[in-house]
């Protein structure tokens, strides 16, 4: 089964010690195990991961491009390396989607993602744009970490998968978020930007909010702050 990509691959090859590497190494010539229950839930809520991931490469991609001819030049470097991160994110998670049978609204789910993804990069400042994905990444980790601590247990290799993209993505939070601090970003901001960030990407995946409840995840304290 072969989604077309929500957005085209990033043309660039380079290496990454990503922890999701060494999760492929292990896992990519096995069978995952999951329920009847578990594949239908997964079938609905991977695609939604791997849009973002094919998105997230092209926004680190373009400012590995754009940095290489400013003072910033050495962030260049750091972008290569996320974007090799997301490669491997977009891999993993293909490769398990490619075990599942896909649900028969695939291209729905698919235009709703590429809706998001593509709404935040438009017509913002590369300050505020990478200020966004900060916020993003933040989110994606305290996804990951509430489906690490879901009803697959602690063990499971989609769960390990789980955790390798959390710690990548935590580092990439760190970096963006200095990057737009280093381009201009009004700190004062921030709790505004972070709250509607929150409620997009809760809109987003609360359309596959049985999905989640599947797994054993609750979208409501993931994204309580979206109130705050």
């Amino acid at each position: 089964m072969t989604m077309k990509p929500c957005f085209p691959a990033v043309p660039i090859d380079v290496p990454s010690e990503s922890p999701v590497r060494y999760w492929l190494h292990e896992y990519q010539y096995q069978t995952l195990e999951f329920t009847e229950m578990e594949r239908t839930a997964l079938s609905r809520l991977l695609p939604l991961l791997v849009c973002g991931e094919q998105s997230s490469q092209w926004v680190f991609y373009n400012e590995s491009i754009r940095q290489q001819k400013t003072p910033l030049a050495l962030a260049a470097n750091d972008f290569e390396r996320i974007v090799a991160d997301e490669k491997y994110h977009e891999e993993a998670l293909e490769w398990v989607r490619n075990q599942i049978e896909e649900p028969a609204d695939i291209l729905a789910i698919k235009r709703r993602s590429q809706r998001f993804f593509s709404s935040l990069g438009a017509k913002k400042t590369f300050e505020e744009h990478f200020a966004q994905i900060a916020c993003l990444d933040a989110l994606v980790c305290k996804l990951m970490l509430y489906i690490e601590k879901g009803s697959l247990g602690p063990h499971h290799p989609f769960t390990l998968l789980c955790r390798a993209i959390k710690q990548d993505e935590a580092r990439h939070v760190s970096v963006s978020k200095l990057h737009a601090l280093e381009l201009g970003y009004d700190k004062s901001q921030w709790r505004a930007l972070n709250a509607s960030i929150s409620e997009r990407l809760f809109d987003l995946l609360s359309t596959e909010r049985d999905a989640f409840a599947v797994l054993g995840v609750d979208l409501n304290p993931i994204f309580e702050s979206k109130e705050e």
